[in-house]
C-alpha cells in the first residue's frame, strides 16, 4: 500500500490532499525527492502529515457512512468495552495522533482517558479487594496505537491540530 499524504498549507491556512501537496514546489524527478524537501526544511510553507493506515469516522454515529483516512496530527478518540470482574465498561481515549521520538511508530500523545460503568464495580466481591488500575498522566505522555486492535470503528476523528485547535485546548481542560 502505497503511503499517503497530507498537508497543511500554513500561507493559505487550509489542508491540502494527494498531489497537490507536492505541485507546491518544484521537482525535477519525482514525487519521492518532492516529498524530501518538504520533510527536510523547515522554512517551507506546508506542514506534511503521513496516514497512519488506520481508518476511522468523522462521528462516533457513524452517520457519515464513510471511512476516513486517519493522518499524523488528527485528534482522534478511541473507544473499547471491557469487562472487568464481570462488570460491563466503556472507554474512550482522546488525543493527539503523532510518531514517537524514533519516527517509526504511531502514538497517541498526551491522552486523555475516560470510562463509563452503567453498574458500579464494588470495592470488594466475595471477600476479595477489587481495585481498579487506571493510567496515570505519565502512561498517558505516550500511548502506542499498536497496543490496540483497532477497527475503523473503534475510531472517531474529532478534527485536527491545525483546523480545529480548540479540541486539544478542551481535552486538556477536563
Amino acid at each position: 500500500m502505497a503511503p499517503k499524504f497530507r498537508g497543511w498549507h500554513k500561507e493559505l491556512e487550509q489542508m491540502i490532499y494527494g498531489k497537490e501537496v507536492c505541485g507546491h514546489i518544484e521537482y525535477t524527478t519525482n514525487l519521492i525527492d518532492a516529498l524530501n524537501i518538504m520533510l527536510n526544511e523547515d522554512d517551507y510553507d506546508i506542514e506534511v502529515m503521513q496516514s497512519t493506515g488506520l481508518k476511522g469516522y468523522m462521528s462516533d454515529s457513524h452517520e457519515d457512512d464513510e471511512e476516513k483516512d486517519v493522518y499524523r496530527g488528527d485528534i482522534i478518540d478511541i473507544f473499547w468495552e471491557e469487562w472487568p470482574m464481570g462488570y460491563y465498561q466503556e472507554n474512550h481515549m482522546i488525543g493527539l495522533v503523532d510518531k514517537d521520538e524514533t519516527g517509526t511508530a504511531w502514538i497517541i500523545k498526551d491522552a486523555k482517558h475516560d470510562f463509563d460503568t452503567p453498574e458500579p464495580i464494588p470495592s470488594e466481591i466475595d471477600g476479595i479487594s477489587v481495585s481498579m488500575s487506571l493510567p496515570d498522566a505519565e502512561d498517558l505522555e505516550e500511548i502506542f496505537l499498536h497496543n490496540f486492535n483497532l477497527t475503523s470503528s473503534d475510531i472517531t476523528i474529532l478534527g485536527n491540530t491545525y483546523e480545529n485547535p480548540e479540541l486539544l485546548e478542551q481535552a486538556n481542560e477536563n
